[in-house]
């Protein structure tokens, strides 16, 4: 059974107990699923343990005495056992939640003393000194214990793993002493090979050891501290992205994680191109249904402004009730921007066509599309708490004016000379008012659509 489904018994109260920010869940379960991984090394481990003390005993029954061999496979029993005791216990940490951070500092004190009591009496059993314990394969499992120490991320229980661990290896070879030759056997003269031998396990060839040991703890634990700043960095910024998402349309919430919000709170002045669309009676067809038709008509009707949108590269601004406000030329304006909101335009009408014959509906659903072009201001507004981007300036509220106009002259779509000769399009449309629309009083004419309409 994987941890994700053994975690997924953990009671609710200790889940509740640990929701806390995503940063620290994120951590949190991390740690969990390391521990949960170390237990199953740590039986592994016994297991391994076992087996490599029986083959250190069989192969030195000559330098053993009876009782000694049977005091080391007794010893080789208990490291076993005591392995599997702490892997076991690891496990029901986990599985029940009751696994606190503060029980990792206990769980790898009882790997160091299991492995220092280990080395212990396999010396002891085969009568080597303490000095032999780089030749057991024993003190293989240091390295192991440390790279899968790794797993949690947690540059302080590694420090003191690799601490507890020199401390029990040192402490070893520091009880038994340093002796070339088993003790309780008489051994010739040592040649040049055995002299070369006995540096290999002299004092500084251990200090040697010893340190390149240290090295390797520490340094996963720096890897360990590196990787945890930089998870950390990414989930805040992933967080962060996501709380922008909520208010941002989709196009900008990235383009503002990139940058400093306090730039974009500044805003921006540029040439763009504003497309309003607004559902005719509207009131009417709200009368007719209830709530939960309400919300699907609505819903539907948005994604279709989605779907057209997203087609010409456009930005949904904002939903406004039963219509939308969508922006060509953000982040940065493009020559096309007006024959991309004519063609946004086009797409939705047709669309809404298709709607009208899918449901059936009586009467049809109407819409009206006013599109202007000209400068203005983009940017976000709010606190940190409530940001919006939005578009402001004359721009915007002469093309919310020529929308409005589309049921004065009972027509669909309606633009603004400035957006027909952008698009270059003069041959398809026909000027039906000069008026003015703008706050400042200018005259803007206005444009209806009178060429073949475009397909689908």
């Amino acid at each position: 059974m994987g941890f994700f489904q053994l975690n997924a018994h953990r009671s609710d109260a200790s889940r509740s107990a640990l929701a806390r920010t995503p940063v620290e869940k994120l951590f949190w379960e991390s740690e969990s699923e390391a521990e949960y991984t170390i237990g199953w090394v740590r039986i592994t481990l016994g297991i391994a343990l076992f087996a490599s003390g029986l083959l250190v005993s069989s192969g030195t029954t000559e330098l053993t005495q009876e009782n000694n061999l049977n005091q080391l496979r007794a010893a080789a029993l208990i490291t076993v056992f005591a392995f599997l005791a702490l892997g076991i216990t690891s496990f029901l940490l986990v599985v029940s939640g009751r696994f606190r951070p503060w029980m990792a500092f206990v769980l790898v004190t009882g790997d160091a003393a299991i492995l220092g009591v280990s080395l212990y009496f396999a010396l002891h059993g085969i009568g080597l000194a303490g000095n032999w314990v780089a030749a057991l394969p024993t003190i293989w499992a240091v390295p192991l214990l440390l790279a899968v120490g790794a797993l949690r991320y947690r540059p302080l229980v590694q420090i003191w793993a690799t601490t507890a661990t020199m401390i029990a290896v040192v402490g070893v070879a520091s009880v038994l002493g340093f002796r070339l030759s088993p003790s309780g056997i008489e051994t010739p003269p040592i040649g040049a090979l055995g002299e070369s031998v006995g540096r290999l396990f002299s004092l500084p060839a251990y200090l040697m050891r010893a340190v390149m040991l240290m090295l390797i703890g520490l340094t996963t634990a720096f890897a360990m501290a590196r990787s945890r700043r930089l998870l950390v960095r990414e989930v805040s910024e992933t967080a962060r992205r996501a709380n922008l998402a909520r208010f941002l349309p989709a196009e900008i919430a990235p383009l503002v994680g990139e940058n400093d919000v306090a730039t974009w709170r500044q805003g921006r002045r540029q040439q763009g191109t504003v497309l309003f669309i607004d559902i005719r009676g509207f009131t009417a067809y709200a009368e007719k249904l209830d709530p939960g038709r309400l919300s699907i008509f609505i819903s539907s009707f948005r994604r279709r402004v989605m779907r057209a949108t997203e087609a010409f590269g456009g930005v949904i601004d904002k939903f406004i009730g039963d219509g939308a406000l969508v922006v060509f030329g953000i982040p940065e304006p493009q020559s096309d921007d007006c024959a991309r909101a004519i063609a946004c335009a086009h797409r939705l009408l047709a669309l809404m066509d298709q709607w009208n014959i899918k449901r059936g509906f009586d009467p049809p659903v109407r819409v009206g599309i006013g599109i202007h072009s000209g400068e203005l201001y983009y940017g976000l507004v709010g606190d940190d708490q409530r940001l919006e981007f939005t578009v402001l300036g004359d721009t915007v509220n002469v093309a919310a004016k020529i929308e409005q106009a589309t049921k004065r002259f009972d027509t669909a779509l309606l633009a603004s000379e400035t957006v027909v000769l952008r698009a270059r399009q003069q041959c398809s449309w026909e000027a039906v008012c000069r008026e003015p629309l703008g706050g400042r009083g200018e005259h803007v004419a206005v444009f209806a659509y009178t060429g073949t309409k475009p397909a689908g």
